[in-house]
């Protein structure tokens, strides 16, 4: 039942939290995650009942990007209680870390082959600190040249193409938008192969 394709010409244009969970098979506890962690764009009402206004275009967005990077979805340890969980896989396809890393290539390909870690801070959107301590960390390789942190290129891209950096919870505004970009080429490299299908 669940892998019956979705007819989205009989979803109304708005739709509550109710039938987004209906539609993506997921639980309401998962649901309310998605919708107050913005992951799904959403209006609040502040009403008891049927509080959320979410557009048909956003949950459609939401499943098309999930299927690429299933683990940027899921909630942050401690966040469900009972039995309400949701199990995300850990890794994506090789061919789209594949595509991923020529994506990220080619998004930095302007840059030089070594990159100061506030030159990367200010190309993700992320602070001094944060990038300095994945250095630190060793979770961003790197080297130091008179106290600064230096990052190869080639590192920062298979950075970028980690399951850490995938999966952190508060991204960046630029984090976010590569995300949605690659996601976005890669729905349309689909559908260009098959024809036009989904």
């Amino acid at each position: 039942m669940k892998n019956e394709p979705i007819n989205w010409d009989k979803i109304p244009e708005v739709i509550s939290a109710d039938t987004l969970y209906k539609i993506c098979h997921i639980s309401k506890s998962t649901a309310r995650y998605l919708l107050q962690s913005g992951k799904i764009p959403c209006e609040y009402t502040g009403k008891q009942t049927r509080c959320y206004k979410i557009h048909k275009q956003d949950v459609i967005d939401y499943l098309e990007n999930r299927k690429v990077f299933p683990e940027s979805y899921s909630a942050p340890r401690g966040w469900y209680s009972g039995r309400y969980t949701i199990k995300m896989q850990a890794q994506v396809p090789a061919v789209v870390l594949d595509e991923l890393r020529k994506y990220y290539t080619q998004l930095l390909a302007k840059y030089p082959d070594v990159i100061r870690a506030s030159e990367v801070a200010k190309l993700t959107g992320y602070g001094r600190t944060a990038v300095n301590n994945w250095c630190h960390k060793g979770r961003l390789l790197s080297f130091k040249n008179k106290g600064i942190n230096h990052v190869p290129k080639q590192y920062l891209i298979e950075f970028f193409c980690s399951t850490y950096f995938r999966s952190i919870v508060r991204k960046s505004r630029w984090h976010v938008q590569t995300l949605k970009e690659f996601a976005r080429r890669n729905q349309f490299c689909r559908s260009s192969k098959s024809g036009g299908a989904i």
